[in-house]
């Protein structure tokens, strides 16, 4: 009845009186975008995607969505959604993707999957490497800002390498047939590993010491000696730094000028703020929910108890919002109070139904060294674990590369570390010469 009062009527009225009817746009007027959108919103729809041939694009400045031309200019269709309004505009969706970009979408996972050789990628940047594969329109609407809201704002030294280690580690983590994800969770969080790793220190007859400051590494003759730790020299014949690079290059003395100059051709490293939602329900059903949107700062919606069971965080649900943030980045410096009005608005943009009663508590994080950055062809320029002073050892999180910087990749590189760190201080502990410095003992790959 809607249809043929909203439209048909109106054209046989129209036709009858001799002008040129247009029903398209009086269905987009009446039955879909409004009819059919109210009931959307009845329904608790996120947003109504449509298959009209055009481009919403959000104006950065501004926040608002834009009605604009297709691509694709033999089949735009913009003309047809000229009375769209803006409210309408902000709950509406199309399709960004032509099925060609999907298929080539779906081949560049493929193509990930048959590289074998990640060297070969490390001087192509990120971006030349996708548009090949994957063509223009999909990297402008999917690649792009992805890289930019992960990059926070420039990705235009990262290489390859990054999208391929990702996507590979992606499809990794799932059924040969694709239709289950394979994942795993410590039940207590990290916690639960580092007490299990204190634990077994502990066995071997190790000591640790929390609450102290270390102040420098003592370093004589071309050989660690120890360290000074809140003023008081601790005697040692080897040091392990396992403290970001720019953190490790300040414990460093005098002496040992010549290893800082060589760790500090690559220490680059992105920060983070992050505010942690505990919810009294569900929010989204899905672990992750990446965002391509330029206007919503985060770049993300983690709800964490979508992959461990809600019961392990006391019947409460998990949902983070990170957002990586460069030094001078304006999120960076913001208060946490600001912060976290500002997230919480752009969530509420996105999930209207989403109550104060509804958000147990509200935590902000940040971290100044988080994500470790790889310029293009600087492979050969990430520090090795054994340095050139005998007995001094940096193994961190910027020398994982180019696998992810995930629990597993960690654990792996810490277990090959130690166990090269043990065999070359057995080595230095024997009679005569040092051994050739970093023998054996590069970046594990």
């Amino acid at each position: 009845d809607n249809f043929k009062d909203s439209v048909i009527d109106d054209f046989v009225e129209s036709y009858l009186h001799g002008e040129t009817p247009i029903p398209c746009v009086k269905c987009n007027q009446t039955v879909k975008f409004r009819d059919l959108l109210k009931v959307a919103r009845d329904l608790g729809a996120d947003c109504m995607a449509t298959g009209h041939y055009i481009q919403r694009i959000v104006n950065e400045q501004t926040g608002m969505a834009e009605l604009h031309r297709a691509v694709d200019v033999t089949k735009d269709q913009s003309y047809f959604l000229f009375a769209t309004t803006q409210e309408q505009l902000e709950f509406l969706r199309f399709p960004p993707l032509r099925m060609i970009d999907r298929m080539r979408l779906a081949y560049t996972i493929l193509a990930c999957r048959r590289i074998k050789d990640w060297r070969s990628l490390e001087t192509v940047p990120v971006a030349t490497w996708l548009e090949t594969l994957s063509g223009p329109r999909t990297v402008k609407h999917i690649w792009a800002p992805l890289l930019r809201a992960k990059f926070d704002g420039d990705f235009s030294q990262v290489p390859a390498t990054y999208i391929w280690s990702r996507l590979v580690r992606t499809t990794d983590t799932r059924s040969k047939d694709g239709s289950t994800e394979k994942m795993c969770f410590l039940p207590n969080g990290y916690m639960e590993l580092i007490d299990a790793l204190a634990a077994a220190i502990r066995r071997k007859g190790g000591e640790i010491h929390t609450g102290a400051t270390v102040n420098q590494v003592r370093v004589y003759g071309e050989r660690v000696v120890g360290l000074l730790i809140d003023g008081q020299e601790l005697d040692s014949d080897g040091v392990v730094l396992t403290a970001q690079t720019p953190i490790s290059r300040r414990l460093l003395p005098p002496e040992a000028a010549h290893v800082s100059a060589q760790w500090g051709q690559l220490e680059g490293f992105l920060g983070i703020v992050c505010m942690l939602l505990v919810l009294r329900r569900r929010l989204t059903p899905y672990y992750t929910l990446n965002i391509t949107d330029p206007s919503i700062p985060f770049t993300g919606v983690i709800e964490t108890t979508n992959l461990i069971d809600p019961a392990c965080v006391g019947g409460y649900h998990l949902v983070y919002l990170p957002k990586y943030v460069s030094p001078d980045s304006a999120y960076a410096r913001m208060p946490d109070d600001e912060l976290r009005t500002t997230f919480l608005g752009y969530l509420r943009r996105m999930f209207p139904d989403l109550r104060d009663d509804d958000i147990a508590a509200i935590r902000i994080g940040r971290e100044r060294y988080v994500e470790p950055l790889h310029p293009l062809g600087a492979t050969d320029l990430i520090p090795p674990v054994a340095s050139e002073i005998a007995g001094l050892y940096l193994t961190n999180t910027g020398q994982i590369y180019p696998q992810l910087t995930n629990g597993e990749s960690v654990c792996a590189f810490a277990r090959a570390t130690a166990t090269q760190i043990a065999s070359r201080q057995q080595l230095l502990a024997q009679p005569g010469p040092l051994p050739t410095t970093n023998a054996g003992i590069g970046v594990p790959q």
